[in-house]
C-alpha cells in the first residue's frame, strides 16, 4: 500500500487514535488519500475492519521487546502493500466487483487473527511473524488467464527478550526448531520454490499439548492452477526437556500399528464411505507411523491425513482418533507421565 499509511502504522502506538469520521483507522476527510484508501472509507464493513485492525496492531504491540516490534512492524507494512494487489490481481476484478469485497474481507479478518499476541502456560509471549508477496507469474507455465501469483507465511515466534535467562536458552532452541520446520516445506524467505508458477501459503499455529510437548499445526496449501488446489496437514511435536523433536518411540511401544491400523482403516469407511482409496489395513501403516500424523490429546490419540492420502479429495483431511484405552498397552513411560498432564 502507500507509504502514508506505512507511516501511519509505524507511529500509531506511540500516540492515541483519534478519528475525524467514524470508521477507517486513518481520516477519512484527508485531501491525500489514495484510490484504495477512498476505497476503505466507502466501503463500511472494511472501513471498521480497518479501524478493528489498528486497535489490534496498537494494543499487540506494546506487548513486545523493541527488538521484536521491528519485525511486527514490518510484516504489517508487508500486508499493506500485499492485500491490494492479492485481491485486484485478476484481469477481471477491480475494486467495484463483489470478488474484490469478498477477498479484502477475508484478508482483514486473517490479518487481524495473525496480530495476536499471547502467553504460553510457561509464560512466554508468542507473536506470529507474517510475510506476504505478490509476484509475477511464468507465462511458460501457467495458464494465459494468471498474470500475479500470491505467497503467504505466517509462523510463531517466541520473544526471548522479555524471558530470564533459562527460559531464554529453551525458547531460543523451540524458535530454531520452528525454522527447521520451515525448511522441510522447501520455502526460501517469504515464498516457495515453487514461487513463478503457483500460489502458495504456509500457516504455522503453535500450541502446548503438555508442559512438555509443543506442537506446531501446518497447513501447505499450493494451487497449480489444475482443477483445485492442495493442501497439506503435518503436526511437529517438540520435547523442551529433551530439545528436540518428538520420534515414535518417545510415545509408543510395541507392535501397536497392527491395532492402529485396522481401527483407523474401520474408521475411515464410517466417516468418509465411498472415499476410500486403500484396499486393506496394511496400506494404513506407513501414514500412521509418521508422527507428523499425530494429534493426541485428552480425548483420544487422533491422526490427521491430508487430502489424498488415505481418501479421495471430497472428504477433505479425515481425522480419526483411537481411544486412549486402547493405545494404554502400547504407551512408554514418558506418554503415561504426559497424559494426565495433556491440555
Amino acid at each position: 500500500m502507500n507509504l502514508h499509511r506505512c507511516f501511519f502504522f509505524s507511529i500509531i502506538v506511540f500516540v492515541c487514535i483519534s478519528h475525524e469520521s467514524v470508521g477507517a483507522s486513518f481520516d477519512c476527510a484527508a485531501t491525500s488519500l489514495l484510490p484504495v484508501d477512498q476505497w476503505i472509507c466507502q466501503n463500511p464493513n472494511i472501513s471498521a475492519l480497518d479501524e478493528r485492525m489498528a486497535v489490534h496492531y496498537q494494543e499487540n504491540y506494546k506487548k513486545l521487546s523493541p527488538y521484536n516490534r521491528v519485525t511486527y512492524l514490518n510484516s504489517q507494512r508487508e500486508w499493506l502493500r500485499y492485500w491490494p494487489q492479492a485481491c485486484g490481481r485478476s484481469k477481471d476484478t477491480d475494486m467495484h466487483t463483489q470478488e474484490y469485497l469478498s477477498c479484502a474481507e477475508n484478508s482483514y479478518e486473517e490479518r487481524i487473527k495473525a496480530l495476536r499476541v499471547f502467553t504460553t502456560k510457561k509464560q512466554w509471549p508468542v507473536f506470529y511473524v507474517a510475510q506476504y508477496n505478490v509476484t509475477t507469474a511464468d507465462k511458460k507455465m501457467v495458464p494465459d488467464w494468471v498474470d500475479k501469483l500470491e505467497h503467504r507465511l505466517t509462523y510463531p515466534k517466541i520473544d526471548t527478550a522479555l524471558l530470564n535467562v533459562k527460559d531464554q536458552q529453551l525458547a531460543n532452541q523451540v524458535n530454531l526448531w520452528i525454522r527447521s520446520v520451515i525448511k522441510t516445506f522447501g520455502v526460501k524467505n517469504r515464498t516457495s520454490l515453487n514461487e513463478n508458477y503457483m500460489d502458495t501459503s504456509l500457516d504455522i499455529q503453535i500450541e502446548e499439548v503438555s508442559p512438555d510437548l509443543i506442537r506446531l499445526k501446518t497447513i501447505y496449501y499450493f494451487n497449480g492452477f489444475g482443477a483445485h488446489g492442495n493442501s497439506v496437514f503435518n503436526n511437529y511435536h517438540y520435547i523442551v526437556s529433551k530439545g528436540r523433536e518428538l520420534k515414535t518411540a518417545d510415545l509408543l511401544q510395541g507392535g501397536w500399528q497392527e491395532m492402529v491400523a485396522k481401527d483407523v482403516y474401520r474408521q475411515l469407511h464410517i466417516q468418509a464411505p465411498d472415499m476410500v482409496l486403500i484396499n486393506s489395513p496394511q496400506e494404513v501403516k506407513s501414514s500412521i507411523e509418521r508422527v507428523e500424523t499425530w494429534m493426541f490429546d485428552q480425548e483420544g490419540f487422533r491422526f490427521i491425513f491430508s487430502p489424498y492420502e488415505l481418501t479421495a479429495y471430497a472428504a477433505g483431511a479425515p481425522q480419526i482418533s483411537v481411544d486412549w484405552e486402547l493405545m494404554k498397552p502400547y504407551l512408554t513411560d514418558y506418554s503415561k507421565a504426559q497424559l494426565p498432564l495433556l491440555y
